[in-house]
């Protein structure tokens, strides 16, 4: 099992950076961060965004740079190809692209951003990978969506490989149904049943898809949960770990153990 080390949210650059270069060192598989841009205190800090990657991916020399997702909804198409080039290139091809439809709401409405329906937020995100994964080969597109459009859009230079997909599906069903058809990678809430109905999509679409899971802390049945997850088809879990970040050391002796 690949172990994905999402740093919840604080303020704290500092813990941030110590945090990632000790993920780093000890062989962690990824290092993620929530893409939230509104605070909902002045006290509750969160450290995302592109830059972090960017420092990151200067800063440390192997571990996966995968956000624990984006929001579509945060970003143009432009945008999102240029810096997920960016970053693709900077980490030395180790930024993969953790992306969801979006549902923070309050975030949305807070930027004066519409909350489409979640049948729009889907296919949005689906036709955003698709230009995506051909703006990654070097390509003019012209996509005609009903949620996108593209007149001769072209990134350049493009990245060397092309950004593995992790969407991140939650505990959407929908997404699920929609998201086998084009990510690398599916990312599902540690819950038996969205384990294994997500292994059962993957089956069904015919395509080699990756299974991971997503767990908000490092719980007391970790350790446990982490081989049967493995055993249901799991290659890689994200778990979130919290400032001060004391439970990384406990990770890594499950992980050489």
């Amino acid at each position: 099992m690949r172990i994905g080390v999402n740093l919840g949210p604080t303020g704290n650059w500092a813990a941030i950076l110590e945090a990632a270069k000790k993920a780093d060192i000890y062989g962690f598989d990824a290092i993620s961060f929530l893409d939230h841009y509104q605070a909902i205190k002045p006290e509750w800090g969160c450290v995302c965004g592109w830059s972090v990657y960017g420092a990151l991916a200067m800063l440390t020399s192997q571990i996966k740079l995968v956000p624990m997702v984006i929001c579509r909804l945060n970003h143009l198409p432009g945008v999102l190809a240029k810096e997920t080039t960016m970053l693709a290139m900077l980490s030395g091809g180790r930024f993969e692209l953790g992306i969801g439809a979006g549902d923070y709401f309050e975030e949305m409405h807070t930027w004066g951003l519409p909350v489409p329906k979640a049948s729009e937020r889907i296919d949005g995100l689906k036709e955003t990978v698709q230009v995506l994964q051909r703006i990654w080969k070097g390509e003019a597109v012209t996509f005609e969506g009903k949620h996108v459009q593209v007149h001769n859009g072209l990134c350049a230079p493009a990245p060397e490989r092309a950004p593995r997909v992790v969407v991140g599906v939650g505990s959407s069903r929908r997404l699920l149904h929609s998201a086998v058809e084009y990510a690398d990678e599916v990312n599902v809430y540690a819950n038996e049943d969205l384990i294994q109905e997500a292994r059962r999509e993957i089956d069904a679409s015919g395509r080699k898809i990756v299974l991971s899971t997503f767990v908000w802390e490092w719980r007391d049945d970790i350790e446990e949960k982490l081989k049967e997850w493995e055993q249901a088809g799991v290659e890689r879990t994200f778990i979130t770990f919290w400032e001060p970040f004391e439970q990384l050391e406990r990770a890594v002796n499950w992980m050489s153990g």
